[in-house]
């Protein structure tokens, strides 16, 4: 993979761009990268009274001499986000054509490039039953061509345990900040304790589901023998209007499911179909969100 997956119009588009997370971290109040500190910023903000320990230097003395008050000025600080994309890179994501890990590595490049071309710090975790070796956070442009070279030689392969690995990133990150996780959500064992675990840890947690269009609505009819891409299990099946209409049911089922509990978690959740273009996904769909902007 390298750059020549977008074209050059589409790149300057994504400099435009920008990702903010909106938690509490270490403490502090953060959103577009800002952060209220007592004057080591350029934009003053606001005021407050002065607490024992406070640095003299910020007192107004104007304000003392006519209101006989102690008052600290407070101005905004910049920080810089840390965005952790965790890419579901196993075998069932090789499905669909365009395969749903063709079309996750490229959504996570589209992504890196915008926190890099920002001076964010972007790391990349891929993971199956287990946690990858992963790119850790850099903050530099010239990690565009590392994060592309890594996205372009992750292999697929394994099963999904979707919360033993979010659970393990959760516990061995260092740093919180903006987790996007990038998925096709099937796995068996469900998703609620691994999403979980990332918010508890302080982060940020933006939840892109990945489906091809056959899971969502398949189009067969027959007889067929079932085989799960990743654990080998074999199924003999006939497919018919009726049994067409229970998976129907059940996949709706499934998605009120997550869009119940992201909601009423906090996390920015978004279904796309892999024949979705990627340039609709980044510039139109996930810009209604809150933290593309």
């Amino acid at each position: 993979m390298d750059n020549q997956l977008f074209d050059a119009q589409f790149l300057r588009k994504l400099e435009y761009l920008k990702l903010v997370s909106r938690r509490l971290h270490r403490g502090e109040r953060r959103g577009d990268h800002e952060t209220y500190k007592k004057g080591t910023s350029l934009e003053f903000v606001d005021y407050r009274s002065y607490q024992s320990g406070d640095d003299f230097r910020y007192i107004d003395w104007n304000i003392y001499n006519r209101l006989d008050r102690l008052l600290v000025k407070l101005f905004t600080a910049e920080e810089d986000l840390t965005l952790h994309i965790l890419l579901d890179n196993s075998r069932s994501m090789e499905f669909g054509d365009p395969s749903k890990i063709d079309y996750a590595r490229r959504t996570a490049a589209a992504l890196g490039y915008i926190g890099l071309a920002n001076l964010d710090r972007v790391g990349v975790t891929t993971f199956t039953d287990h946690l990858g070796d992963g790119l850790p956070p850099h903050r530099s442009r010239k990690h565009i061509f590392s994060l592309f070279d890594y996205l372009s030689h992750m292999a697929c392969g394994g099963e999904t345990d979707f919360n033993r690995s979010l659970e393990n990133f959760a516990l061995r990150s260092k740093r919180a900040g903006l987790c996007i996780v990038i998925t096709d959500l099937l796995d068996p064992g469900g998703f609620e304790p691994g999403l979980k675990a990332l918010l508890y840890r302080g982060n940020d947690v933006v939840l892109i589901q990945i489906l091809d269009e056959e899971e969502i609505e398949p189009k067969l009819s027959g007889a067929y023998r079932l085989i799960d891409s990743e654990n080998g299990s074999r199924e003999r099946v006939t497919v018919d209007a009726a049994l067409l209409a229970i998976y129907q049911s059940k996949v709706e089922q499934f998605f009120r499911e997550i869009e119940d509990f992201t909601l009423s978690h906090g996390i920015e959740y978004l279904r796309t179909s892999n024949h979705i273009p990627i340039e609709d996904l980044v510039l139109k769909y996930l810009r209604q969100g809150m933290h593309l902007h």
